[in-house]
């Protein structure tokens, strides 16, 4: 028996929906009949991005690799094979059988083919779209391309939490965000997908430029005793003063817009209200005077 039991509903899901698909599926079918599941039943345990093969969660992924290492299932090149029988069954398990008996034959391109043709926008950073879809499919997938394409030069700012990065990395892509800046001192996150290392490694594969200036974050030190508005406000007051001794950073930020048009300043909080990235973009929009955007 494995060392220990998952920490997580999703990843009990998982082995769950493994062992009723026969306890063998390729890692690209698992990706997209999980994706189709969740979107017949209204069911949310993982988010997708569109990748190089379509839908596709990073979070599920990382799940496998997990449980792969306590010992219930087995990763072998493009394979996920149920090695350990999970005994639990979860709420959903009935409609797994019913989605599954349904779709019981529809494995590889096929399968591909149906999530592309019913989730077009899932599809539009395939490296396999041209050679498995009619021309009339592929027009289908470049109009939802389209929409997330815009001319006008934006700075926008985006905080991570709350959001897992499936979601994060959306909102960039629907918006044409064509260069992330960290504006955070210490890019560091026990949040998946978040520090520096992994979320430049996945922007990248996306096409999505990503730069780290830490001398326009807020060391973590200042950040500690911040529990009243009045905290946030002396804080922010602070930084805001500082702003003009950072010009040569502040200019960087300025050439990276002007160079790539529709960038994003990015940190921890959700509430731009409670992050430096505000009193950062404000300052944008009065020397520059840049359109500023919160998303």
């Amino acid at each position: 028996m494995p060392a220990k039991y998952p920490n997580f509903q999703r990843q009990k899901f998982l082995l769950m929906f493994l062992k009723l698909a026969g306890g063998l599926l390729s890692k690209i079918d698992f990706q997209k009949l999980i994706f189709l599941f969740q979107q017949k039943y209204k069911i949310t345990f993982y988010d997708f991005i569109p990748y190089h093969y379509g839908c596709y969660s990073l979070q599920a992924n990382e799940d496998m690799d997990i449980l792969q290492k306590q010992g219930w299932l087995e990763i072998k090149g493009k394979q996920v094979e149920l090695i350990n029988k999970y005994p639990e069954i979860i709420d959903c398990s009935a409609d797994v059988k019913r989605f599954l008996a349904t779709c019981n034959n529809l494995r590889g391109e096929a399968l591909i083919k149906s999530v592309y043709w019913a989730h077009p926008y899932y599809a539009i950073n395939s490296r396999i779209a041209h050679q498995l879809l009619t021309k009339e499919e592929l027009i289908k997938i470049e109009n939802e391309k389209q929409k997330c394409i815009y001319k006008s030069t934006t700075l926008f700012t985006i905080g991570y939490e709350g959001i897992t990065i499936e979601a994060y990395i959306n909102k960039l892509i629907q918006n044409d965000i064509r260069l992330l800046c960290d504006v955070r001192n210490n890019p560091v996150s026990r949040k998946f997908g978040f520090s520096k290392t992994t979320l430049s490694s996945i922007l990248q594969e996306l096409g999505i430029f990503y730069v780290h200036i830490p001398e326009l974050g807020i060391v973590s030190e200042k950040r500690k005793n911040l529990k009243e508005q009045t905290d946030y406000k002396a804080l922010f007051d602070d930084y805001n003063k500082a702003l003009p001794e950072k010009k040569m950073y502040v200019d960087q930020l300025f050439a990276l817009l002007c160079d790539q048009k529709r960038i994003a300043l990015t940190c921890f909080e959700k509430d731009p209200n409670l992050c430096h990235r505000r009193i950062l973009s404000q300052f944008m929009k009065d020397s520059f005077a840049v359109k500023v955007v919160n998303l």
